[in-house]
């Protein structure tokens, strides 16, 4: 019989934290804190399903390791990508951009380990 996989968890590094901050902001001074509150909710919400998810995780190809998932409420338009690594058991939530963003750039020029 085969061993049950460990359990995997979520680690959301201080970038990613402070983008998650920084899009409630945003969201609150255009619609609201209701709005804020919930819009933040559902992209931490889907954060912390990727132990389910992390494997069909799409591979950064400036960055090695790195895999990226698209997080939208609809099935089209704009969203967030979370960028993340896994190792061992944890998976590292490294960054959170709007998909308008050029961030496949902004990882290719960032220093690795930040």
């Amino acid at each position: 019989m085969a061993s049950p996989e460990p359990a995997l968890t979520v680690r959301v590094s201080p970038t990613a934290a402070a983008a998650l901050a920084d899009i409630w902001q945003w969201n609150a001074e255009r619609y609201g804190e209701s709005h804020a509150d919930e819009y933040v909710g559902f992209l931490r919400s889907a954060i912390q399903q990727l132990p389910s998810l992390y494997k069909l995780g799409r591979p950064v190809t400036s960055r090695p390791g790195f895999h990226y998932r698209m997080i939208r409420r609809r099935a089209k338009g704009h969203g967030h990508i979370a960028v993340y690594r896994f190792h061992d058991t944890v998976i590292d939530v490294l960054h959170v951009f709007h998909s308008a963003q050029e961030w496949q750039a902004k990882l290719a020029d960032e220093t690795p380990g930040e």
